[in-house]
């Protein structure tokens, strides 16, 4: 247990060093682990800047739900793909990569999605004609790891 505790660490470090070294402002091809080479546009936020942080709960039932915590943001799903209003919009919740829309601070995600023994989930703030929210032209983002209980002992292959 100490050693997957040990490696959603390093992961999630990795992550966040990759989004940090992607330094590119409006179009432009993303080419990383979290979003798997989508083409997307950027809005640079402006002061009160909104931030997105995830918490992950286990579904009693199945799978999980996810919590975006945002600050100084809005969630306004009936001005999607109308005209940008700052701070407002929705956000996009990336499961290893596949992009889903989200309307709202929760987001349930099935079991049937964690395909992965450590399963990557990455959210971002968006305007209303989808382009990414960011500060220093970094994208506004939270990311975090699910462990895939059903997988079993990845790391240690034994039949």
């Amino acid at each position: 247990m100490r050693f997957i505790n040990i490696l959603l660490l390093i992961l999630s470090l990795f992550t966040l060093q990759v989004s940090a070294q992607h330094k590119d402002t409006k179009n432009h091809n993303h080419k990383s682990i979290e979003a798997k080479n989508h083409n997307h546009k950027s809005i640079e936020a402006k002061n009160p800047y909104p931030s997105v942080d995830i918490k992950v709960i286990k579904d009693a039932k199945s799978g999980y739900n996810i919590q975006l915590v945002t600050k100084n943001f809005k969630f306004t799903p009936e001005k999607v793909n109308k005209e940008n209003v700052m701070n407002e919009g929705h956000a996009h919740i990336y499961i290893n990569g596949n992009k889903n829309r989200v309307y709202s601070e929760w987001y349930h995600i099935e079991d049937e999605k964690l395909t992965q023994p450590i399963n990557q989930i990455r959210a971002t703030l968006n305007a209303n004609d989808h382009s990414e929210y960011t500060v220093n032209s970094r994208p506004i983002e939270a990311i975090g790891a699910i462990k895939n209980e059903n997988i079993g002992n990845w790391y240690n292959n034994k039949k």
